[in-house]
């Protein structure tokens, strides 16, 4: 079976879709740090808390302030 990470990002309480596939969560994390660091003009950001999505370990919700977080989710496919 083959898996991907998607990433969304919550930006100023507005949810922004990456349509970008990761092949690793670290790589997804990463990138998620990037895009915030851009945008919130901030360089030492860090996460908060974090939170399962429905109580799945593979749909986080990243907290990284108020307003802004992110939510990685791992996509399995069968073949």
């Amino acid at each position: 079976m083959k898996k991907y990470y998607t990433l969304e990002a919550i930006d100023s309480g507005r949810t922004v879709k990456i349509n970008k596939k990761f092949s690793s969560r670290n790589q997804a994390i990463d990138y998620a740090f990037a895009y915030f660091e851009k945008h919130l003009f901030n360089d030492s950001l860090q996460i908060e808390d974090e939170f399962k999505i429905n109580n799945d370990k593979h749909n986080v919700e990243y907290v990284i302030g108020y307003n802004n977080r992110f939510r990685i989710n791992r996509v399995q496919l069968a073949f």
